[in-house]
This record gives C-alpha cells, sequence and structure tokens, in this order.
C-alpha cells in the first residue's frame, strides 16, 4: 500500500532546495531522498523536479512512500548440496550485505542454516533485480565457482523487458561504462570498463520486447545501462529514465545458470521462471510475435 504526505510551502520556507526541505521537515536520510527521486515518488507541484530546486511559497511537495519489501518466511531454494545452495532471490532483497534497515538473502540463510553458517556470494543481482543467486557453503566450492566464472564454464542467462522495437533481433553490444560524480547510475564512457553483452529478442509486445541476455563481463548495471544507451531502457528502470507505468523496479530476472559442482565433469543447469510482476507484462503485451 502507497502512503502519501503532501506539504505546501509557507513563506517561511520559500528559497529552501528540495532536499534540505525533505531532510528537515520530514527527517528523510540521504540514501531514503536519493532512492525516492531515482523511483520518482518525489513531486513538486505534481511533477518530478530536480533535488537541488529552490522551492516557492504554495508550493505542493508530495512524498509517495511504498513499503519495503518484508523478509519473507521462506527462502525458495532451487537446488542444494553440501557445496552449494542456489536460490530464486526476490526483487526488493539484497543479494549481499548493505545495512540493518535492508533485508539481505545472507541474514535469511544464516537464518535457516542457523548463526554459525558462513555463506558466500557468487557473483551479484541489483538489491531490485529477481532471480538465480549461487552461494558457497565453503571457501573450496567458493574458489571452485570462481575459477568457473574466469574460464566461462559458469553461464547465466537473463531475461527482461526493455523499451521498444529491435531494429536487429540479436547481436552483440560492446561498449565502455564509467562511474559520473554525483551520479548513481553508469553511463557510456570512452575509457570506462569494457562491457560484451549478447541478446536475442524472444517476444514483441508492440511498445516493448523481452529479450534474452548473456554477459560476458560482469560490470555493475551492464545490462540496464547498456540497453537504456541503445535506446532500449528496461521497463520499471527509473534510474534510466525506463517506463514504470506497468511495473515499478527493472523488469530484469536471472532465468537460468549452468555450472559444475565441485568433483564432477558434468554441467548442472537450474531454470528459475519469471515472476509475478514480469508474468504480468507478458499478460499484458497483448499480441505478439516470436523469433
Amino acid at each position: 500500500m502507497k502512503k502519501r504526505i503532501t506539504h505546501t510551502i509557507k513563506s517561511s520556507q520559500e528559497s529552501v532546495k528540495l532536499k534540505d526541505y525533505l531532510s528537515r521537515e520530514l527527517s528523510l536520510s540521504r540514501r531514503e531522498i536519493t532512492r525516492l527521486h531515482h523511483e520518482r515518488s518525489i513531486l513538486v507541484n505534481g511533477e518530478t523536479t530536480p533535488l537541488t530546486q529552490e522551492l516557492k511559497k504554495d508550493d505542493t511537495v508530495q512524498v509517495i512512500f511504498v513499503k519495503e519489501t518484508e523478509m519473507p518466511d521462506d527462502i525458495d531454494i532451487l537446488y542444494e548440496d553440501e557445496d552449494i545452495v542456489v536460490v530464486n532471490k526476490p526483487a526488493g532483497i539484497s543479494a549481499h550485505r548493505q545495512s540493518e534497515d535492508i533485508p539481505d538473502m545472507g541474514i535469511m540463510l544464516k537464518k535457516h542454516y542457523g548463526e554459525g553458517f558462513t555463506v558466500r556470494p557468487m557473483g551479484r543481482l541489483d538489491r531490485y533485480v529477481s532471480g538465480i543467486m549461487l552461494y558457497a557453503k565453503n571457501r573450496k566450492a567458493a574458489a571452485m565457482i570462481a575459477k568457473e566464472r574466469e574460464e566461462e564454464i559458469l553461464h547465466k542467462e537473463y531475461l527482461d523487458f526493455c523499451g521498444g522495437i529491435f531494429t536487429e533481433k540479436s547481436g552483440v553490444m560492446e561498449y565502455t561504462l564509467g562511474k559520473e560524480q554525483g551520479n548513481r547510475g553508469r553511463t557510456i564512457t570512452e575509457d570506462g570498463q569494457k562491457c560484451i553483452t549478447e541478446y536475442e529478442v524472444i517476444e514483441e509486445y508492440g511498445s516493448y520486447s523481452l529479450v534474452k541476455v548473456v554477459i560476458r563481463t560482469g560490470r555493475t548495471h551492464q545490462i540496464r545501462a547498456g540497453m537504456a544507451a541503445a535506446g532500449h531502457a528496461l521497463l520499471g528502470d527509473s534510474l534510466y529514465h525506463g517506463n514504470t507505468n506497468q511495473i515499478r523496479r527493472p523488469a530484469l530476472h536471472c532465468a537460468f545458470v549452468s555450472f559444475r559442482r565441485p568433483g564432477s565433469d558434468h554441467n548442472t543447469e537450474i531454470r528459475c521462471p519469471l515472476p509475478e510482476d514480469m508474468q504480468k507484462l507478458k499478460k499484458a503485451g497483448g499480441n505478439r510475435n516470436e523469433h
């Protein structure tokens, strides 16, 4: 359920920057303000505005709070042996430990196995990205999975809903990503980290497409920033100006992984179905063309 707070600016509050007003009057932390801004949940006179904008008398400031994801009671374990556990991470749950007020898979797994147990995340998923996450139960398994990742034995496939229709229905995108000062996202740069992203259009829905993606380099926001730069921002990805009308988080899901168990010569393959919010995008798409 959404909670809305609306304030009208008084003459005594004129010329105060929006971010300072939110901090002083609503006691919001810098992290909360940044998150709400990127989610387009802070409005001035009904529109999103820069946090540095100075407020005027009679301006209406509205903040829309969406209840944070609660810690699920159960973990959706897709595969488990004595060395590895593979889980279906829900959107809204962090893959890694971030802060005390953000639920994470590490806490959930520790609760599941007992306080003395340690799991090691192998790779990462952004907090609001769903799907397959691997965790090693011991150092030996962690080292072996890390080696498999370097040798490209470990293979992952992602599904995402991108805005628009692709001219080329499959291909390889190569680009470099860098971090700009004061920008939480990543941008295409000349001297950033090299990214290699393979994609294949699976279905088209008129105004958006379902795309399978394989990344050959594991960079922060590689898929999200790369697709946005190509003119196909992920649906729901407000950080990269994706359309948020139908979904309120990046429509990205890790759907498949294959790896070799420690001591085995055979690949283990695991699939993870689309979550409910992305299934709704399929159903809402209407007529589609398959490739």
